[in-house]
């Protein structure tokens, strides 16, 4: 079981406990566990593998040019760098990439370019192009190239721990609101007991879940918008 069904299935079971201490109404909280547990597992998942994917492919593509590079400044051969680079990357596009009919390095790296998508990586190939023609000390001409790399690199760790912060920060204040949601429901018992079976109040709770479940959308997109030129322009 993958830690995000797990987590899915964790959150909406506490919702639902919850809408059902809230209103001890059973139906109510088999609704609201149900509608979360499906948000969570046909939208919210699609949204974290997008972004994901995103992250795991900027560390491939950061790992690569800087091994090529590197390799390259070694052995001066691109073959070389190649085959050294190409072990930092996902296995199975390495399969992909053993298909491709050319033993020609650009067309490998070509391929890549789709597979990374990032601006950067298509700079990085006209870098390459420019020193198999020209020659020069790679290092020196890509000096720019690993600076703006590493300012990407920085840009999403800074990113990422900002977007867990902000998460939990916003988890907690969720928590808090059902648990005072609850507590209000045992304080005030006798005046719960007069209004539960009211129309109003069931409606009132659902619109609760409701604000709830949209508030966590719009967060998910909002922590998840790290945005990295060439991957988001597609």
């Amino acid at each position: 079981m993958s830690s995000f069904l797990l987590i899915s299935i964790v959150i909406s079971v506490v919702i639902g406990v919850i809408t059902f201490l809230a209103s001890n109404n059973y139906i109510i909280a088999i609704i609201a566990l149900v509608i979360y547990l499906l948000y969570f597992l046909i939208f919210a998942r699609k949204i974290f593998n997008k972004y994901q994917t995103k992250i795991v492919r900027f560390y491939e593509c950061y790992h690569f040019i800087n091994t090529f590079i590197v390799s390259l400044s070694i052995k001066s051969s691109l073959s070389s760098a190649y085959e050294t680079a190409i072990l930092t990357i996902d296995k199975e596009h390495v399969k992909e990439l053993e298909t491709i009919d050319s033993f020609e390095i650009n067309d490998w790296l070509n391929h890549l370019n789709k597979y990374f998508k990032f601006h950067i990586f298509s700079l990085f190939i006209d870098l390459i192009n420019i020193n198999e023609e020209q020659g020069g000390n790679i290092l020196e001409q890509s000096k720019y190239l690993l600076e703006e790399l590493r300012l990407n690199e920085e840009y999403i760790s800074e990113g990422t721990l900002i977007s867990k912060r902000k998460m939990t920060e916003f988890a907690i204040l969720w928590v808090l609101t059902y648990v005072i949601m609850v507590f209000m429901r045992f304080a005030l018992s006798s005046f719960f007991q007069n209004i539960s079976k009211q129309l109003f109040f069931i409606i009132g709770i659902l619109l609760i879940d409701v604000f709830c479940l949209l508030s966590i959308h719009f967060a998910i997109i909002k922590y998840t918008s790290l945005k990295i030129k060439g991957w988001d322009d597609v």
